[in-house]
């Protein structure tokens, strides 16, 4: 019995080795991770993740039993995933899933998908599928490294997530997942990326501002504690909000660093989106649209930036979105390291050093319960502006005031008595931003009844 099953499996690999003969093989790394989810009685929708290293689009293979019937089918290389719609529970799907790069083609993913029996859970035939796929090829199944953008580019990133009642609270928690796993993938601090996000419904509202988090664990955790937010679906009316309100300098937008906004929503909108999305596309914003489950295809077209293959992502449920987290990260970190040189291109290079010296010596006074005032030495060069960040050194939401070029010092106010905060100076030129000049200082005791706001001797 074992002899004749190793013979038929070698006799196997020899047919396949004739029948897809191509050169240099390996040197295209292969597709990973072959998951297939039955969404109709009609409809298989088949994903898998995509290979490392660089390729150029996929060839998807498949064949039924019975019927033997060979299919081959072109996927481009940001969909990584297929829908087969003339799909019959009763056969046996076979697949193998090629990256293509120019002549060269990688070793094929090779995956099972098992005939359906009457009154099996979709859940154990998903089992199944898994235990075929690490069985057939055993490089898929190994642990893979998350993607992480590592262009030197920095960018303003705000999503916009529908908290609409048609997600549900179950389906809520999943973006979740997605969000954190989109954070995940970028170097997020306070003078490199930011992320910002807005949730909507009927009416929009701002969850967290671009300058709200100047780390990527800060964000995360106020990822995890996204409330849901329940209402209808008035797309168009949150994608004004977010330009009126996100992409402002009072916000944490900067000048000079691209600007790229995220939409995730589950329906139609109920207001008309494409006036609104042309506003941010206008004011230089790049825009993706992300649709799951009944989201309309044209609507998610008219509002992202072209082109649509690579800006717009339709999955069928919340499920399945981290299929797609990754070759989302890939192409906003493209997408952000060819609109910063675009940004750079034509401009006059500033009469300043080329390593963009940080302002020089801070000094705090003038030092009271709720106020103090910071002073610095101007940096060289031509500075347009200095931004001061300013927080709590034991933790709390990061303030900035933005001063002119020509002032060397700002008065910070409202803090909190007997706190310690510390001070970022940034200069800002033209096109970016010198390292911060850092301190800190700390406020006094706050005395009932003083209204001289002088600073006390408990202080120190």
């Amino acid at each position: 019995m074992h002899f004749s099953v190793g013979l038929s499996l070698c006799l196997l690999g020899f047919a396949l080795v004739s029948l897809f003969p191509q050169p240099a093989r390996g040197q295209v790394s292969s597709p990973r991770r072959f998951r297939a989810k039955i969404q109709s009685p009609t409809k298989l929708h088949v994903s898998w993740k995509e290979p490392k290293g660089q390729f150029d689009s996929y060839k998807a293979i498949y064949t039924t039993e019975p019927g033997g019937e060979q299919k081959d089918i072109e996927v481009l290389k940001q969909e990584a995933k297929l829908v087969i719609e003339d799909y019959d529970p009763s056969k046996e799907y076979n697949f193998k899933i090629i990256a293509l790069s120019g002549g060269q083609q990688s070793k094929p993913l090779q995956a099972k998908h098992e005939a359906q029996q009457s009154g099996v859970a979709m859940v154990q035939s998903q089992k199944r599928q898994d235990s075929v796929t690490r069985e057939e090829n055993n490089e898929i199944s190994e642990a893979e490294e998350e993607f992480m953008c590592k262009t030197p580019a920095i960018a303003d990133i705000v999503i916009l997530v529908d908290g609409s009642w048609s997600i549900g609270r179950i389906n809520f928690r999943l973006v979740r997942t997605f969000l954190e796993n989109l954070v995940k993938a970028f170097s997020v601090e306070f003078d490199k990326t930011r992320i910002g996000l807005a949730q909507y419904s009927g009416d929009p509202r701002i969850e967290w501002h671009l300058n709200a988090h100047t780390t990527k664990a800060s964000v995360i955790d106020a990822v995890k504690n996204l409330p849901y937010k329940g209402g209808n679906t008035l797309t168009g009316l949150a994608l004004t909000f977010i330009l009126e309100n996100s992409f402002k300098p009072e916000s944490g937008s900067r000048p000079g660093v691209p600007k790229i906004g995220i939409l995730i929503t589950d329906g139609k909108s109920q207001d008309d989106v494409i006036p609104p999305a042309q506003s941010l596309r206008e004011a230089g914003i790049e825009l993706f649209a992300i649709g799951v489950k009944n989201a309309d295809e044209n609507e998610l077209k008219a509002i992202a930036s072209p082109p649509e293959e690579t800006h717009v992502y339709n999955v069928a449920d919340f499920s399945v979105m981290s299929d797609i987290v990754e070759g989302l990260t890939k192409t906003v970190c493209d997408r952000v390291d060819v609109l910063d040189k675009t940004l750079k291109v034509g401009r006059e290079p500033d009469p300043q050093p080329t390593s963009m010296e940080p302002p020089r010596d801070l000094v705090t006074s003038e030092i009271t319960a709720r106020t103090f005032r910071v002073r610095w030495t101007h940096a060289s060069g031509q500075v347009e502006k200095y931004r001061v960040v300013y927080y709590p050194a034991s933790g709390g939401q990061p303030e900035e005031k933005v001063v002119q070029g020509t002032e060397n010092s700002v008065e910070l106010n409202y803090l909190n008595s007997l706190t310690e905060y510390q001070v970022a100076v940034f200069a800002v030129y033209r096109s970016s931003a010198s390292e911060a000049l850092r301190g800190s200082a700390t406020t006094c005791k706050f005395i009932f009844g003083d209204d001289t706001g002088e600073c006390c001797r408990e202080c120190g």
